[in-house]
């Protein structure tokens, strides 16, 4: 049996929790970063994290770390953890560091009323230079992100209240990165009995589209699969 001194040994890696928050702005799937003020790799971007302390659960680190990096309502963000990152043992030159990453969906007009936001949002496909291994666990995310919108609704975490389905479907095509056929998308969603028709229209310079909501809850992690 292991005493608490034998414990006391051991060197012991600092454990972490990263958040990656994606967001649809512009016919783009964005991520949130944050420039690094500090070394290492000041001047970097770099997800928002944070080390978990002692007393908090891991979701919770994940909520803290939205609020006090990023000044973002952690209550507005539907997370879900993703991995655990520590194979590449020199991830951080400060501490042998471990890393749970959560990834979070955002509507973006849910950002653009949170005022003193720190995040600075960028294209998937376009990021400047990412601080520790945060590049790759982006790029595992996207990879992810789109297996889970194919078995799931999870696009409609980054939707308005209420849309259209030409918006809806959109948010497929950007984040799966192709287009999908109208007729066929619209027969699949209208099988799954998961819109509700809100019996009003959008205006806009085209002809009024009717607008939907969604009827369960936003944050319910029930799932459907769409098979598109």
């Amino acid at each position: 049996m292991t005493s608490k001194d034998d414990l006391d040994k051991y060197n012991k890696p600092g454990l972490a929790v990263d958040v990656i928050l994606f967001t649809i702005k512009n016919d783009d799937i964005k991520v949130g970063l944050i420039k690094r003020e500090d070394n290492p790799y000041l001047g970097k971007y770099a997800l928002p994290g944070r080390f978990v302390r002692y007393n908090e659960k891991i979701e919770d680190t994940a909520r803290i770390a939205l609020k006090l990096k990023g000044k973002i309502n952690p209550g507005e963000v539907f997370l879900e953890q993703l991995y655990t990152f520590g194979q590449n043992l020199k991830r951080d030159t400060r501490i042998r560091t471990v890393t749970i990453v959560y990834y979070g969906l955002i509507d973006s007009n849910k950002i653009d009323f949170q005022e003193g936001n720190l995040f600075t949002w960028h294209s998937v496909y376009n990021l400047p230079e990412i601080a520790f291994d945060h590049k790759r666990i982006i790029e595992y995310s996207i990879h992810r992100l789109r297996k889970k919108v194919q078995e799931s609704d999870f696009a409609f975490q980054l939707m308005s209240k209420e849309f259209t389905l030409t918006e809806l479907q959109r948010a497929y095509e950007v984040i799966l990165g192709t287009e999908l056929d109208k007729r066929n998308f619209r027969k699949k969603i209208s099988e799954l009995h998961i819109l509700k028709d809100l019996h009003k229209k959008k205006k806009g310079p085209h002809r009024p589209a009717a607008l939907y909501s969604f009827t369960r809850q936003r944050n319910d992690k029930s799932e459907w699969k769409p098979d598109f």
